[in-house]
C-alpha cells in the first residue's frame, strides 16, 4: 500500500470513527433496563385485604341466609310478628356491614386498579422513548453503512500486501480492528434495544389485560353491593318501627308545613347568594391569573428580545425579530386511566350506614333537595368529604342535638351542616350534624371526616342529609355516589 493509499485509508477509518461521535459509545445510549415484575408488598397486602373481606363477606351471608330463614317462617300469632320484627332489625344490621365489607373490597381493587394504570402510563412512556432510540441508532447505522461503502473497504490481505512493515501493518490492523469493534457494539446495543422493547410490549400487554380483569371483577362486586342496598331497603320497607317513623315525619311536616317551607325559602336564598359571592371570587381569582400570566409572557418577551440584540450587537439592521414568543408549555401530560372511569368523582359519605330514608323530590308537598341516610345506630357516624375540596361554609351552633317535630330553626333547618366546593360548579352539602369539625377555608381531601351524624336543626332523628349540586341546582346524589 503506498503512502497515498494509506491517508486515504487512515482519513475514512476516521471520517467513520467521528461520525458515531453523536451516538454514545458502549451500551451507554441504552436508556433504561427492561423493569422487573414484581410483586410488591403493597400489592400482596392488597390482595391479603381483599381475602380477608371476602372471608368476612361470606359469614356475613350465612348470618343473612339464616335470619332470611327466621323472617320467612312467619305464622299469624303477635309473638310470630314480634320475633319477624327482631329478626328484621338484627338483618338490618348484618346487611350493612356486609354491604362496608363490599366497599372495603371495591376499594382495595380499586388501588390495584390505580397501581395497573400508573404502570401502564410509565410503560408507555418507555415504550416510546426507546421506539425513538430504535430509529435514532437504525439511521446512524445507515449512515455507517453509506461511508463504508463511499470509501470502499479494507481487507486484511490488503493491509499484509500494501503494509511498509510490519509496524505498519500491525497500526492498520488495530485500526480496523477498533473500527469493527466499534459496529459490533454498535449493532449489539441495538439488539440488546429491541429484547428490551419487545420485553415492555409484553409487560405493557400483560397489565392492560390484568387491568380489564381487575375492572371486571370490581363491576361485579358492585353490582353484588348494589343487591345487598336493595336487600337493605326492602328490609326497611318490612320493618314496622322505620314504617312508624315515616308516618310521623309526615305528620310533623303537615302540621309545621307553613313555618318549614318559609325557612326552606330562606335557606335556598341564602345558599344562592353565597353561590353568586363565590362565582364573583373565582372570576376575580381567574382574572388575576390571567393578569400575571399576561405579564410573565411580556416579560419573557422582553428577554429574548434583549437577548437577540445582545448577540445581533445592537444592530439596526433589522435582524432582531419582532415577534418573539416563548414557549412555556411543560408538555402534555395524558391522564387518561386507560379504560377504567368510576360513575362520578364522589363516594358515600357516611361509610357503614347505606339506608336512604328519604330521596330527591316532592315530598309531602315540598321538594326535598337532597338525600336523607338513616339507620337505627347511625349516631355519632363519621361524615366524610365524598370528593377532595374546599370548606366554604360552616355552621355548628345548633344545641338542639335530638329528634324533633319542628324547626328550632338552627342553620336554616340543617342544624350544624357544612358546604365543600369541588370545583367545576360542584358543591356538596352535609346537614344535621351533631358538630362539624372542619372550619371555612379548609382544604379536605376525599373520604377527610368533617363531624358526625347528630339530629340538629329540623330532624326528627339522628340522619345525614347529604347533597350534591351543580352551578347552585340540586342533583340527585343517587346517581352520584
Amino acid at each position: 500500500m503506498n503512502k497515498g493509499l494509506l491517508k486515504r485509508f487512515l482519513a475514512v477509518s476516521l471520517a467513520i470513527i467521528s461520525a458515531f461521535t453523536v451516538m454514545t459509545n458502549g451500551k451507554d445510549y441504552i436508556s433504561n433496563q427492561t423493569p422487573v415484575i414484581a410483586i410488591s408488598s403493597e400489592a400482596q397486602a392488597n390482595a391479603e385485604a381483599i381475602k380477608k373481606a371476602q372471608e368476612e363477606i361470606d359469614a356475613l351471608e350465612k348470618q343473612q341466609s339464616q335470619l332470611d330463614s327466621q323472617i320467612n317462617d312467619v305464622t299469624a300469632d303477635a309473638d310470630a310478628e314480634k320475633a319477624k320484627q327482631e329478626s328484621i332489625s338484627k338483618q338490618i344490621d348484618v346487611v350493612e356491614k356486609t354491604i362496608q365489607k363490599y366497599d372495603d373490597k371495591i376499594n382495595q381493587y380499586q388501588k390495584e386498579i390505580d397501581e395497573l394504570n400508573k404502570n401502564i402510563s410509565k410503560s408507555e412512556k418507555s415504550i416510546a422513548q426507546k421506539e425513538t432510540e430504535i430509529e435514532k441508532g437504525i439511521e446512524n447505522f445507515k449512515k455507517r453503512i453509506r461511508i463504508m461503502y463511499i470509501a470502499g473497504s479494507s481487507s486484511y490481505t490488503d493491509i499484509l500486501i500494501g503494509a511498509d512493515d510490519f509496524y505498519d501493518m500491525l497500526m492498520k490492523i488495530e485500526l480496523v480492528k477498533k473500527v469493527a469493534d466499534h459496529d459490533n457494539s454498535m449493532i449489539d446495543n441495538l439488539v440488546e434495544l429491541k429484547k428490551q422493547y419487545e420485553a415492555e410490549k409484553k409487560t405493557l400487554e400483560e397489565n392492560k389485560k390484568q387491568l380489564e380483569e381487575k375492572m371486571k371483577i370490581q363491576k361485579e362486586e358492585k353490582d353484588k353491593q348494589q343487591k345487598q342496598k336493595k336487600k337493605l331497603d326492602d328490609l326497611y320497607s318490612q320493618s314496622e318501627a322505620a314504617e312508624e317513623r315515616l308516618r310521623a315525619d309526615a305528620q310533623a311536616y303537615k302540621d309545621n308545613k307553613a313555618k318549614l317551607d318559609k325557612e326552606q325559602r330562606a335557606f335556598e336564598a341564602d345558599l344562592q347568594k353565597l353561590f353568586k359571592e363565590q362565582q364573583a371570587i373565582k372570576k376575580k381569582e381567574e382574572e388575576e391569573r390571567k393578569r400575571r400570566e399576561e405579564e410573565e409572557r411580556k416579560r419573557q418577551e422582553q428577554l429574548a428580545l434583549q437577548q437577540q440584540q445582545s448577540q445581533n450587537g445592537m444592530s439596526n439592521s433589522g435582524n432582531a425579530s419582532t415577534g418573539v414568543t416563548t414557549n412555556n408549555s411543560q408538555g402534555s401530560t395524558n391522564n387518561a386511566d386507560h379504560g377504567y372511569s368510576d360513575k362520578s368523582q364522589f363516594t358515600w359519605p357516611v361509610p357503614g350506614f347505606y339506608h336512604i330514608s328519604y330521596g330527591v323530590g316532592w315530598r309531602w308537598g315540598a321538594y326535598h333537595n337532597g338525600i336523607d341516610i338513616y339507620s337505627d345506630n347511625i349516631r355519632g357516624a363519621k361524615i366524610c368529604a365524598a370528593a377532595s375540596g374546599t370548606v366554604i361554609r360552616v355552621e355548628s351552633y345548633c344545641t338542639h342535638d335530638y329528634g324533633k317535630y319542628g324547626s328550632c330553626g338552627c342553620g336554616g333547618g340543617y342544624g350544624n351542616y357544612c358546604i365543600i366546593d369541588h370545583g367545576n360548579g360542584y358543591w356538596t352539602l352535609y346537614g344535621h350534624s351533631e358538630g362539624i369539625t372542619v372550619s371555612v377555608g379548609q382544604q379536605v381531601q376525599q373520604g377527610d371526616v368533617l363531624g358526625t351524624v347528630g339530629s340538629t336543626g329540623y330532624s326528627t332523628g339522628p340522619h345525614l342529609h347529604f347533597e350534591i349540586r351543580l352551578n347552585g341546582i340540586a342533583l340527585d346524589p343517587q346517581k352520584y355516589v
